[in-house]
């Protein structure tokens, strides 16, 4: 049979995925745990808004939302210049679990998923969109750990 419309090649793209599972999603959450240390080695300690500059990039901003002892609540983007104003891209809010060593995203500029206009989210999971929330922040910290090779943190005044 042959696919007729882009809507039924898109049912078909996405009845081919595999539905994700608890223990893919929590291994995710662990690597993007070890790359965000990585990133900020001193995340567990730093407590205020701080930005990281880097000749040639965009300033790396960290917003601390919440912090305790075992997690802490923070958003990771570039604040850019716009003809609105200031705006922040890509705008990641996630909490770590520092005990556990795990990275959640909480958000993406706002959404609770990346994709929302997609034909078929409704069969999404929970499991398949902490998926892909948390894979946008796993290729984010990839990047910036590319561009980003030798920050130095510094407190925001």
């Amino acid at each position: 049979m042959a696919i007729t419309t882009e809507q039924d090649f898109l049912r078909s793209l996405y009845n081919q995925q595999k539905p994700k599972n608890y223990a893919q999603v929590s291994g995710l959450f662990e690597i993007n745990f070890q790359k965000i240390s990585k990133l900020i080695p001193l995340l567990s300690i730093i407590s205020h808004h701080s930005v990281a500059k880097q000749e040639g990039e965009n300033d790396l901003h960290l917003f601390v939302e919440e912090k305790s002892i075992y997690t802490g609540i923070y958003t990771l983007t570039h604040q850019l210049n716009s003809p609105a104003g200031l705006i922040n891209r890509p705008d990641i809010r996630f909490k770590v679990y520092f005990d556990a060593e795990l990275l959640e995203v909480i958000s993406v500029c706002n959404e609770t998923t990346l994709n929302k206009n997609h034909p078929f989210i409704a069969q999404c999971s929970d499991m398949d969109i902490q998926w892909e929330l948390n894979t946008f922040i796993e290729r984010w910290l990839d990047y910036c750990l590319v561009k980003y090779d030798t920050l130095e943190w510094k407190i925001v005044k």
